[in-house]
């Protein structure tokens, strides 16, 4: 009968101790998963990608009028004539990056 034999209950410190251990593991996770969903959320540029192939397309097809300048929520994008060619010019403002694009007009 060794195996039934009473265990002593743990003590007020060492049940602060593993909650505490506790606590600072779960907020190094939510910090991590915060730190992963802001930055996807950062990369996120659908939109802008969507509204650069319309604007592509306008002007390839002469329905928009250059040159042609726009500022959305989360980008601008100018649009000119130059050589023959059509020069895009987007600069993301979540992230900062700043493209520019030469296409055969």
């Amino acid at each position: 009968m060794v195996v039934l034999k009473k265990i002593r209950g743990a003590s007020l410190v060492e049940t602060l101790t593993a909650s505490v251990i506790i606590v600072v593991v779960f907020m190094i996770a939510s910090f991590s998963f915060n730190n992963v969903f802001l930055n996807s959320v950062k990369s996120d540029d659908n939109l802008l990608q969507n509204r650069l192939e319309e604007v592509k397309y306008l002007t390839t097809h002469d329905k928009l009028q250059l040159p042609f300048y726009e500022e959305g929520p989360y980008w601008t994008i100018s649009a000119e004539e130059a050589n023959g060619k059509l020069q895009l010019e987007v600069q993301n403002l979540r992230n900062g990056s700043k493209s520019e694009l030469k296409l055969e007009h």
